[in-house]
Parts: structure tokens; sequence; C-alpha cells
């Protein structure tokens, strides 16, 4: 044998995308809070909501003004008061919509929010993003448009009046989309083994990559240890959402006998995932909490 139970002395780095701060939408510092009372208030003098720009191309300005009015019923509904005339004390609320293209069958709309206080300084801004069915988004649907506001109120209420908010998706599997980079049968075999090795900790491997998963990356680089035969292997495992934002990696690396990796990978890709394993699944529960 080659030696390779050694693996399992793979050095395991875990790097957590998110080790900073938390941005926290809508949640102002003290002094913010001090300057604009409104912002302790169960609503205050109520938001008035401006016409969403971006909204449904076909429908134009109706659509705009549309979704303005259900974002407006939608907060009501939470306790906020809200319309799409206000007074002169009103906080202002200013959406802007975007579309991001996907090339499945639903696509992506992310509406930047933007508060302001009655004099037109700006107070926070918050992000809200919904799949939708392209089609329906483009003509503005009322049925669309009611249920993307249904959808963003309860986050958009908490946060004007100061709650700290985090709208992240929810986390439901992992799926698994490729290895690449690996000498020999070592991209299917890692991917084959990584799989079989996450499922035994209990982690749901989605069949495809649907909304609410995360994806996993691998990948593999095999770099010579001069004037030693060796090759130093790095395995590196990324988490991501579907947007391409990282959660973060779980890195390995190791040396090996040059080239003994250019056929059959065997136990080796065993240790690797089992080695790997317990990362991945710390980077899919610390998703789940942000």
């Amino acid at each position: 044998m080659l030696g390779f139970r050694s693996l399992l002395g793979l050095l395991i780095i875990v790097l957590l995308a998110a080790c900073q701060p938390l941005p926290q939408p809508f949640q102002p510092a003290d002094k913010d809070r001090a300057a604009n009372p409104l912002l302790d208030l169960p609503g205050g003098e109520g938001v008035m909501v401006l016409p969403v720009t971006g909204t449904a191309p076909e429908a134009g300005q109706e659509a705009a003004i549309a979704l303005a009015r259900a974002i407006a019923k939608a907060l009501n509904d939470q306790g906020l008061p809200a319309s799409t005339t206000g007074n002169a004390a009103s906080l202002i609320l200013r959406g802007e919509a975007e579309l991001q293209e996907r090339t499945d069958s639903r696509d992506r709309v992310r509406v930047g929010w933007t508060l302001f206080d009655a004099a037109g300084r700006e107070i926070q801004r918050h992000e809200s993003l919904w799949w939708v069915n392209r089609p329906h988004w483009e003509r503005g649907t009322q049925e669309t448009l009611a249920g993307m506001a249904a959808e963003a109120a309860p986050a958009l209420a908490r946060a004007i009046q100061g709650e700290p908010i985090r709208q992240v998706p929810v986390v439901d599997g992992l799926y698994i989309w490729s290895v690449d980079g690996a000498p020999g049968d070592g991209n299917v075999a890692l991917k084959r083994m990584v799989e079989a090795s996450l499922k035994e900790r209990g982690l749901r491997i989605a069949e495809a990559m649907d909304e609410d998963a995360l994806v996993l990356l691998g990948s593999v680089a095999i770099d010579p240890v001069p004037n030693r035969k060796q090759d130093k292997v790095t395995v590196r495992w990324s988490v991501i959402r579907l947007d391409g934002r990282e959660i973060g990696t779980v890195e390995q690396s190791n040396p090996v006998p040059a080239g003994a990796l250019n056929g059959a990978w065997g136990q080796v890709a065993f240790l690797v995932a089992e080695a790997a394993a317990d990362g991945i699944v710390q980077l899919v529960q610390e998703a789940g909490r942000r």
C-alpha cells in the first residue's frame, strides 16, 4: 500500500465567508434613532410607498403603481400604516426592481428598498428577493405582484420599525454540482463518495438546483513537490448559494507519491470525502442561521 491512510491526517481548514459581522438591514445606529424617533414607534406617522421602478416592462407605470399599492396593503396587514399618498410627516419607501435572468424555468427579481425621512434624507436600505414566473412578471399580473408584496411585507414592516431583519433564503438540502481538476477517475469518485458521506450524516442531497438548495463545488489541484518524488494534493470544497455568494470552504491538503492518483482513486476518495464531510455539514448549517 502507498500509505493512503495518512490522508486521514489531512489538514482541514473550514473558512466561513461570514466571519465578518452580519449587516442588519434598516437597523439604525443609536444616533439615527435619536434623530428619527419614528423608527422607535410602531409605525410612527406611517410610510408612503412610491411606484416601484423597473417593474413589469410590458405593463409599464401601471405595474409600478400596482406593486406599490400591493406593498402598502401588505404593510397595513402587518400593522404598519402605509399608503401610496402619505402626508407631510410620512417616511418614504422607494423600490427599484431588477430582473436577474436564469437559465431554468424561473427567474429571480431583486428589489432594493431605500427608506427616507420626511425631509428626503436617506435612512437605511433593505433588499427583497423573489423567484418569479418571468412572463407573469413582465406582464405585471395581479397575482404575481400581490404574492410578492405579501412575502416581502413582514420583513419590511419589522425593518422599518427598527427590528433587525435578516431576510435569507430557506436552506433545504445541498446540490452536488461537480468536482474538477482531479487526475484518473478522481472527479467521479470524489463526487460519489462525498455524496455518500454527507447522506450518512443526515444531510439532504438535492436532485436538482432548486431555489432552496445550496450548491457544493469541488476542485482538485496536483502540484509536484520538487526533488521529493511526491505530489501535493489540494482538495477544495465550496458551498455557495444559487446567486454565486459563497458560504465558505473546506480545504484539504496532503502529499502522496508522485503519480499515485493518475488511475483509480479507490479508498483515497472515501478517505478524502470522510475527512471533509463534517466541515461541509457545518457550512450548510451556518447558511441556515444567516
